[in-house]
């Protein structure tokens, strides 16, 4: 587990430098080209299948795949700020994602009204992996954008207020069985773990009240918060009903008190004695 964390840097390290090549296979705005031409294009797909699986495997497209995540990671470790933990902006969620589709399929009905699409097909390279001068700007666009709001606004702001599938992959990872698990019993809250995180989840708060299973949508499963623990309390497990889980945790400690009880009570009553 601890390793974990360096296959996710690896990852998201090698889809960075292979992004240029395969720009339009993995950027998010040709999203909004596939629909627009009324095509299935790899990018389409790619993400389609990440949003579908969120529900088991939580935002790992988000956290192993996204390039522009990546870039926002290395600047929000070096941001000119630190902000405490906010919940995402609906609004801000719902004022890109609205528009970003709506516009798209707009533009499809437009297209097949004058007779330039006819349905939806499956042409998976129908948008070229080459990277020509135009999309070159654009690459470099995406990327300065990304590394500037990273360093002005902290740790991943703009994949949790503004990007359309951070949005869409955050709604199915709400129900994501791939989860942090704390032991607490091993954690001693020093909150090394929340100080770490790529996107800075109150980790410490679901130890509390959460029976240790860090439930936020926002997690993105890159172990950072694993590595970096020096008690080994923390691990990504397979939940598969959350509240049998925290009846099982519940009812352990339960057992452990009643045994404490009963250790306790012989010496007790030997001290009145």
């Amino acid at each position: 587990m601890k390793k974990i964390y360096s296959l996710n840097f690896l990852s998201r390290f090698l889809f960075l430098i292979l992004t240029p090549v395969f720009f339009q296979y993995s950027a998010l705005g040709f999203i909004w080209h596939s629909i627009y031409w009324g095509v299935i294009t790899f990018v389409l797909i790619i993400w389609t299948v990440l949003i579908l699986i969120s529900p088991l495997f939580g935002r790992i497209g988000c956290g192993w795949f996204c390039f522009m995540g990546t870039v926002t990671d290395y600047g929000g470790n070096h941001a000119f700020h630190k902000t405490k933990w906010k919940k995402p902006k609906l609004w801000t969620r719902v004022l890109i994602l609205i528009p970003f589709f709506a516009s798209a399929v707009i533009f499809y009905f437009l297209n097949k009204e004058r007779g330039i699409t006819h349905g939806f097909t499956i042409i998976p390279t129908f948008l070229k992996p080459e990277l020509n001068e135009h999309y070159k700007i654009v690459w470099m666009g995406d990327v300065s954008f990304a590394l500037i709001m990273s360093l002005f606004l902290d740790k991943r702001w703009a994949c949790k207020n503004l990007c359309m599938m951070g949005t869409l992959c955050a709604a199915g990872a709400t129900y994501s069985r791939l989860i942090p698990v704390v032991d607490a019993g091993k954690c001693t809250r020093c909150g090394k773990c929340e100080n770490e995180c790529l996107v800075k989840i109150p980790i410490i708060d679901y130890v509390k009240q959460n029976k240790g299973l860090v439930t936020n949508s926002e997690c993105i499963l890159c172990g950072k918060c694993a590595e970096v623990c020096r008690f080994d309390a923390i691990k990504l497990k397979f939940i598969w009903s959350r509240d049998k889980y925290k009846n099982r945790i519940e009812s352990l400690v339960t057992d452990q008190q009643e045994l404490v009880s009963s250790k306790d009570g012989p010496r007790l009553e030997m001290q009145i004695k």
